[in-house]
């Protein structure tokens, strides 16, 4: 780049560019900018693979951001699925000079469920029902992303150190978009957002409900907005609830809240009943905790004003219409798509296939019975797309998980690592909560928060028990 030939080149490509910026496309500069950014993070993945995981972790906080600043379709998600590749290939560098043995991670539960069900997925490709074998390939490569994701965070956060510094990370990733989410309720959406909004009818139907806007911040949708706040508040209430520093409880009560105020303007119903169901379930495994008790005790005064306080709010009509049975058409819709697609599920074990449901129906299997079919939750698209065989398999997998946390909480030592294997636990149930009514697990960022805490459980076993031997040699010595 010193040399006078790099100096031409990069002057000559510039002076390109930006003709092309200003007499062609205006989108062509940020689309090259992009492109050559990603190179640049690709090359991160290779050499720093810890680097490489989290600026792509924070990359996928920011997918569809582009298109709504630009109007037009960018392909972020298949650059993001290219970055964790490369964390991956850094990864196998790596490995080559390391003598560390990581067989523990094939023998745990979740794992093996994990490959299995990949297997399965693979020999959903003899699926009779199932047209489209690009549809089928486009299912199997997101499938390894989730596994590369969840044996990638396995590898790389070894130390307790380093799963400090993956919460810290993942409460300033919740809380900046708790914030952006907050100001689009406070002071409204930026005028690239509205627009995007009116280009669709279906958007400002979807979005406007009940007099105001559902907040979407950064992500795809209000829903997953709301889900993943959700998730991320009641990980950092447990957080706050077992901490002994009391500036730093201080702030994560204070950055829970803040999340839980942008749940509620996201106007989805499911994240605040299962946010409720986090704490029921954090209060049955330390029922012999005081502060919980007391806790529990203002919670529930607290929401009882909420739901009955003489006070007109769209955002807490919203909240109390969750609780007081209100007739809910979407999901009255809902549940007649599930009746009326239970046969199917029954007569096909193996499901009518991969990307077969939904728009991806449509794009890889059209004039298939399922596709255009509304699954709208995670459960019955596993169902109708695997047969009741997947979805078996898929539940086997979220219970493994569960019980690892519970197990695994019980049998640690060290408060400070159940501390934290009871928070990845809880998070890991509001997203498999959300599953009932939202497709919730897959979408950007909640795939990298929820695999990799899945892999964190079992890491954090294993360094409970570092720390026990090492404590014993000392008491030996």
């Amino acid at each position: 780049m010193n040399s006078p030939v790099g100096i031409l080149f990069f002057a000559v490509f510039a002076f390109f560019l930006s003709y092309f910026i200003i007499f062609g496309n205006y989108r062509i500069g940020p689309l090259v900018i992009g492109i050559l950014a990603g190179a640049i993070i690709f090359l991160i993945c290779i050499i720093s693979p810890l680097s490489g995981f989290y600026l792509t972790t924070f990359i996928s906080l920011l997918a569809f951001y582009p298109q709504r600043l630009l109007r037009a379709n960018i392909p972020v998600s298949v650059g993001i699925e290219f970055l964790i590749l490369g964390v991956y290939l850094g990864l196998l560098i790596k490995k080559r000079r390391s003598s560390i043995n990581n067989m523990q991670f094939y023998k745990a539960p979740s794992s093996l469920v994990m490959i299995f069900f990949l297997v399965f997925l693979l020999i959903e490709g003899f699926n009779p029902n199932m047209q489209s074998i690009p549809g089928w390939l486009f299912y199997i490569r997101r499938y390894l992303e989730f596994l590369l994701l969840y044996y990638a965070s396995y590898i790389l956060i070894d130390t307790l150190d380093k799963v400090k510094y993956f919460i810290r990370f993942w409460i300033f990733l919740g809380l900046l978009n708790a914030l952006y989410t907050c100001k689009q309720q406070w002071l409204g959406f930026f005028g690239f957002e509205m627009e995007w909004l009116r280009s669709d009818p279906h958007l400002i139907a979807l979005y406007f409900q009940g007099g105001i806007f559902r907040k979407f911040s950064f992500l795809s949708d209000p829903a997953a907005n709301g889900i993943w706040m959700a998730s991320m508040a009641i990980f950092t209430i447990i957080l706050a609830m077992g901490e002994k520093n009391k500036k730093r409880r201080r702030f994560y009560f204070i950055a829970s809240f803040i999340m839980i105020l942008a749940m509620e303007y996201t106007g989805t119903r499911t994240s605040t009943v299962i946010l409720v169901a986090g704490w029921i379930f954090y209060v049955l495994m330390t029922l012999n905790n005081k502060m919980t008790f007391y806790f529990s005790v203002s919670s529930v005064f607290l929401f009882i004003f909420l739901l009955a306080a003489p006070i007109d709010n769209p955002t807490l009509n919203r909240l109390r219409s969750s609780f007081r049975g209100s007739r809910d058409e979407s999901l009255e819709i809902r549940n007649v798509n599930r009746r009326h697609i239970q046969p199917y599920i029954f007569a096909h074990p193996m499901g009518g296939g991969l990307a077969t449901s939904s728009s991806e129906g449509l794009v890889y299997n059209p004039g298939h019975p399922l596709a255009g079919f509304p699954p709208d939750s995670g459960f019955l698209k596993t169902a109708i797309e695997t047969g009741w065989v997947g979805y078996a398999l898929a539940i086997l997998y979220y219970f493994i998980i569960l019980y690892q946390g519970v197990h695994y909480f019980f049998k640690a030592n060290n408060e400070q690592i159940r501390k934290y294997i009871l928070a990845f636990t809880a998070a890991i149930l509001i997203f498999i909560l959300a599953q009932y009514s939202q497709v919730a697990i897959g979408q950007f960022p909640g795939i990298f928060f929820f695999y990799p805490s899945a892999a964190l459980l079992v890491r954090l076993l294993q360094l409970d028990e570092a720390i026990s031997v090492s404590k014993n040699e000392k008491i030996n010595l």
